[in-house]
């Protein structure tokens, strides 16, 4: 009996008004890895819920082992073989329990006792790093945290089915790895899983992939089978990529902005008009292999965003606007910001990069005043932090920006009132820049009808209202797809490059590391690397060597028997990632009994040097 089979499913939503999902035909088979991706509001999370029998559908055929969700009294007992882990942080965790005691209550929930539930529970805690943390209330977590607490809490059962909308949104690459690892041997036990992930190195790892659009499927299979492009994928170096980057969107919506390199799909018809401006502008243009995120941008499409001149501030701040001098934050015996200095220019794009639990987002609200600090001086625009600095500075928080119960247009004039903008004034804004954002049909719609993107994107509105000389943004793109997360970075580029706006940012999507001016590594409190990302990486290429990459179906086997060899490696989707002072070669590997499909040359990415610099400092 196969896990789910699904042919021709429609869910609407407001009475109709609202396609969810529409004519959506797929099949899950046993000990699948089956993996959804798609834009926010594509239809993943309703079709998911159905699946689960949380939501009803309006037509269509939809089994899950066999009985149809929709009767309720019949599906009752197949619940037993699920474990559904909703999309948002920490959705099925009680806050007030502990780590421990909130996977106990899911362990008396699935009948889990004795030696059994012990061995499973010390598993679980243990692989995904929140052993240490067990008698900390979930409330007190991070957002990652959150996130592998919820996986432990449906993983305490064995469930048949484990269906997981975006369960690593939030969790740092070094956490993600983990979480994968425990998925695979959940796997191998014949468990079935259906998954959706912003993160697109991870869908390479399905054993089958489903990308959406408006509710609708775009295309499906294996990954082999998927990523196929129409256009030709350049990988283009240039002394000034940022003026290549405006000129690409003369000839096609994909260009992206990849660091100091951009990349882009040039489609046949254009590749005469790609010459011409490769001609003129003096760039190098390599063709590269298409990659997922090829696949989707191509699928799905880039927007170009230009901010109007309301967002220019109109208050100047100095040089070194933000500055922090050995800044020490306790919390009783734990210290959770231990010692950091770094100064954030006027105008720059600073990165806030660290494991979950790092001190990254107790240190930014230290340097906002909403937190004093234990030791240690801060200065913001030349001030220490007060009412009056504070109205300099833009802030998005990473659990809390809206509130859900109010209308988009209600959440903006509220956070205009906190700061200082007057109702009229607000409206007045939101009707130049709601096409900017693309807000126009979601303004009186509550927030909590919105998908995340959309909210996301009034977060960040609700932080500009002010025309803010400062912007602090705590993981602002977290769960949001590639295509969003351009939409974002786009407006954050704009207010650097165009308006000079400090902006102070976190994230654990290591390729919007490669779009900061400079970085800041931190590890338990501590600062362990700080530079621009050329630097960090050229630093690490020094110590590891050149990297290189072995293709193969079973990436987390291989990893193991090259790490017993004694090569430094990492996982990038079903690819090993290998590091070498010496020349890596196919014959070198066959040398050494090493199975692979195709090696390939590499380079350091940021996603390397966080793993890296992380686990050395652990």
């Amino acid at each position: 009996m196969k896990p789910v089979e699904c042919e021709k499913l429609r869910i609407t939503y407001r009475k109709g008004k609202t396609v969810a999902v529409d004519n959506l035909s797929f099949t899950v088979n046993s000990g699948d890895i089956f993996i959804f991706i798609g834009p926010d509001g594509a239809g993943k999370s309703s079709t998911f819920k159905a699946v689960c029998g949380v939501l009803t559908y309006d037509s269509g055929k939809l089994l899950t082992f066999g009985v149809d969700p929709n009767d309720e009294k019949s599906f009752e007992p197949v619940k037993e073989k699920i474990s559904f882990m909703p999309q948002g942080l920490g959705q099925n965790l009680y806050k007030r329990l502990s780590v421990e005691e909130n996977v106990d209550f899911f362990a008396d929930l699935y009948g889990v006792t004795g030696e059994e539930r012990e061995r499973r529970k010390e598993l679980l805690l243990k692989t995904t790093g929140l052993y240490e943390f067990r008698d900390r209330p979930a409330g007190k977590l991070s957002g990652g945290m959150m996130q592998k607490l919820s996986l432990c809490c449906i993983l305490i059962h064995r469930p048949e089915l484990l269906v997981l909308d975006e369960p690593t949104t939030g969790v740092d690459p070094v956490s993600r790895r983990e979480i994968w690892r425990l998925l695979y041997s959940f796997n191998r036990e014949g468990q079935t899983v259906l998954l959706s992930t912003s993160y697109l190195d991870e869908a390479e790892r399905g054993t089958e992939l489903l990308l959406m659009k408006n509710g609708k499927k775009i295309v499906s299979g294996s990954y082999e089978d998927v990523v196929k492009t129409d256009s030709k994928v350049f990988l283009i170096t240039s002394d000034n990529p940022y003026a290549v980057y405006q000129k690409l969107w003369d000839i096609t919506n994909t260009p992206r902005l990849k660091g100091d390199t951009v990349r882009v799909l040039i489609p046949p018809e254009k590749l005469e008009d790609f010459r011409e401006l490769q001609e003129k502008l003096n760039f190098s243009a390599q063709p590269v292999e298409p990659d997922l995120e090829d696949l989707f941008v191509e699928k799905i499409g880039l927007r170009r965003v230009v901010l109007p001149p309301v967002f220019k501030p109109k208050t100047e701040v100095p040089e070194n606007t933000v500055v922090v001098e050995n800044v020490v934050k306790k919390f009783g015996d734990f210290t959770a910001v231990d010692g950091v200095s770094f100064t954030v220019k006027r105008g720059e794009i600073f990165g806030l990069l660290g494991p979950n639990g790092a001190g990254k987002t107790t240190l930014i609200k230290t340097i906002l005043g909403l937190y004093s600090p234990t030791s240690g001086r801060i200065s913001v625009a030349g001030k220490p932090v007060g009412k009056d600095v504070k109205k300099l500075i833009g802030y998005t928080s990473q659990k809390f920006s809206l509130y859900y119960d109010l209308t988009v247009l209600e959440n903006l004039i509220y956070w205009g009132s906190v700061y200082g903008v007057s109702p009229s004034t607000v409206k007045s804004l939101v009707s130049q820049v709601a096409p900017v954002f693309e807000l126009q049909e979601f303004l009186n719609r509550q927030v909590a009808e919105l998908p995340l993107g959309i909210k996301q994107r009034v977060a960040l509105l609700s932080a500009l209202l002010h025309s803010p000389p400062i912007l602090f943004l705590d993981e602002p793109t977290s769960g949001v797809d590639p295509v969003e997360r351009d939409v974002f970075w786009q407006v954050i580029r704009e207010l650097s490059k165009k308006f000079g706006v400090t902006v102070l940012i976190t994230t654990h999507y290591m390729d919007e590391a490669e779009y900061c001016d400079r970085v800041l590594l931190m590890n338990r409190g501590k600062a362990v690397a700080l530079g621009s990302p050329r630097k960090l990486k050229e630093e690490l290429k020094e110590e590891l060597g050149n990297a290189y990459l072995i293709y193969t179906d079973e990436p987390f086997d291989l990893e193991e028997k090259l790490k017993s060899l004694g090569f430094k490696t990492a996982l990038f989707g079903r690819k090993v990632k290998v590091y070498s002072l010496k020349p890596v070669t196919e014959d070198y590997l066959k040398e050494l009994g090493i199975p692979f499909k195709k090696l390939k040359s590499s380079y350091i990415t940021m996603e390397d040097v966080f793993v890296f610099r992380v686990l050395n400092d652990v």
